[in-house]
């Protein structure tokens, strides 16, 4: 059995590299466990930012969680783990003992819905407001857990850990990657999360640093006057709840200087990623404003391919399907394919939605 789980092990740390093995190797989890499911689930307070279950279907996945979010009165096995340290395992026993009320009688019946009653949890990494766990997910014919099962899978989640936290910390790398990559535009570029923590910033940003225009404080993003840092915060937050896209901010100041003009903008999650924090480029515009480099933020931010990025951004100007494939001397149907596959790109299903998310870059 050691070799089996070594073996498994050596899965799951594949997946740390390459995402598409996270549920294969989830499903040998369960396998080897005697399981219908295994489940990797990340947790925020209001959302689940991930969700990753073997042979089951994703629009039932995102109705449960869509139902419970993983509030701790709702969800028994969220509450049931709520003040543990990682590696504490939990099974039907502390779900039984969780008690009874309205959100956590919904909870089990959806689980009875969607026969997954019985298994076991435990959580693998945890910070202030957030924690990653790691679950069996057992039908009735699978039947509740028993010791030697519990065993296994406590001896398999330290494998899990470490190939999530070899995970998380390439994703870390990727903002310097994507500062990286922003450097070219010339504009000063801040790299945040919806707190606020800096990851990243380009050359230019932190010349505003050195001028305190912005300053960095306990690891944030902010702005001298206190008025300014308000609306900064306020709208990460806005935008880290709801859409995608630009909003353009302004900063007054001690109105003795000009005001500062910047575009937020949040960017896509990834597939298979597991950050549970939103990611944002703070745009500051610049003496030409970032009209002329905007077509290189949208393929940098967005991973749109050149003539994507020329179609998205003509048709956020006004022009129609048919104009843009004359002036690209191609077919409507290119560039209907073409917004097909910028519309799963930036994370939006009309072209209303992308006028609207890129509209405001083409202002001078």
């Amino acid at each position: 059995m050691d070799e089996k789980i070594l073996a498994l092990g050596e899965h799951f740390a594949l997946a740390a590299v390459d995402g598409n093995e996270w549920v294969p190797a989830l499903r040998a989890m369960a396998e080897m466990t005697g399981s219908a499911h295994g489940q990797l689930i990340g947790f925020v307070p209001g959302a689940v930012p991930f969700n990753w279950i073997n042979d089951t279907d994703e629009v039932q996945i995102a109705r449960f969680v869509e139902q419970e979010r993983g509030d701790p009165d709702i969800n028994v096995r969220v509450r049931a783990s709520l003040n543990d340290r990682p590696f504490v395992i939990r099974s039907e026993a502390d779900y039984r003992a969780v008690g009874t009320g309205p959100g956590f009688d919904l909870y089990r019946e959806m689980c009875d819905a969607y026969d997954i009653s019985f298994g076991c949890q435990t959580k693998l990494v945890e910070g202030r407001d957030h924690f990653i766990g790691l679950s069996l997910n057992r039908s009735r014919k699978d039947g509740e857990t028993d010791a030697d099962t519990r065993a296994l899978f406590a001896a398999i989640a330290p494998y899990v850990r470490s190939a999530v936290r070899i995970q998380m910390a390439l994703e870390d790398r990727g903002a310097a990657i994507l500062n990286g990559a922003l450097e070219y535009t010339g504009l000063p570029v801040f790299i945040c999360d919806e707190t606020g923590h800096l990851k990243a910033n380009t050359t230019e940003a932190e010349t505003l640093l050195s001028a305190g225009s912005f300053r960095v404080t306990d690891g944030k993003i902010g702005l001298a006057h206190p008025y300014d840092n308000a609306i900064l915060q306020q709208a990460l937050v806005r935008r880290h709840r709801h859409s995608l896209g630009f909003e353009t901010l302004m900063f007054g100041g001690d109105d003795q200087q000009m005001p500062i003009i910047a575009d937020l903008c949040r960017l896509p999650r990834q597939p298979w990623h597991l950050g549970l924090a939103s990611q944002f480029l703070i745009i500051v515009r610049s003496g030409r404003r970032w009209h002329d480099a905007a077509p290189a933020i949208l393929r940098t931010a967005f991973g749109l391919s050149a003539a994507e990025t020329d179609v998205a951004l003509a048709l956020a100007s006004g022009e129609t399907r048919d104009e843009i494939a004359a002036t690209r001397n191609t077919s409507v149907q290119t560039v209907k394919a073409q917004l097909k596959s910028i519309f799963g790109k930036v994370g939006v299903n009309r072209e209303v939605e992308l006028v609207a998310m890129f509209a405001g870059t083409l202002r001078r």
